[in-house]
């Protein structure tokens, strides 16, 4: 097997990425559901769906997530909730590129936590999560677990979420220096 495609497939590597996915979606799914009426307030901003399906879409979607974030962790399921959770980051990265493009930038993009107004990065950000749901979901190669492959998996998932936090901050202070920006000039 070529070494590339074998480090992608590995269980360890494949393992971080799926744990690292699940607390994303885990405390984005957790923000949506304790702070509900802002993540209404930020669904019905997008203007994406009829006023009549933007409250029950408020609470969909944060029980998709629990569940896709669930999903992905039980083997059985894991192929199927990577592939459903890519293609949710795709519809999200879609609606925050449709409202870029309505020149909608000042909303809040519903992500959880902190407001983020939309930004290409964050269009970015839910390409690259999409795109290492459908890695994941590729499979894993077979082969002995060991005990320090134990550990690398939980190191590996803590640095991945750091490094997701990290870059998620980033995109929180580019989108601040753009909106001072706009309002200087």
């Amino acid at each position: 097997m070529d070494p590339i495609l074998s480090v992608v497939h590995d269980p360890v590597a494949v393992g971080a990425v799926v744990g690292a996915l699940a607390l994303i979606v885990l405390a984005a799914a957790w923000h949506k559901f304790t702070d509900a009426d802002a993540f209404l307030a930020a669904l019905a901003a997008y203007r994406l769906l009829p006023a009549r399906w933007v409250a029950p879409a408020a609470k969909a979607l944060p029980a998709i997530e629990l569940a896709l974030a669930l999903g992905v962790l039980v083997p059985p399921t894991r192929g199927a909730a990577l592939v459903a959770l890519a293609a949710l980051f795709a519809v999200y990265g879609a609606a925050i590129g449709i409202n870029l493009a309505r020149g909608r930038s000042h909303i809040d993009c519903g992500c959880g936590g902190d407001a983020h107004s939309l930004t290409w990065g964050l269009v970015g950000r839910n390409a690259v999560l999409a795109l290492l749901a459908l890695i994941a979901a590729g499979g894993i190669v077979d082969r002995e677990f060991e005990w320090l492959d134990a550990v690398t998996l939980v190191v590996g998932v803590l640095a991945l979420y750091a490094l997701y936090l990290m870059a998620d901050e980033v995109l929180k202070q580019f989108g601040r220096i753009a909106q001072l920006k706009a309002r200087q000039s």
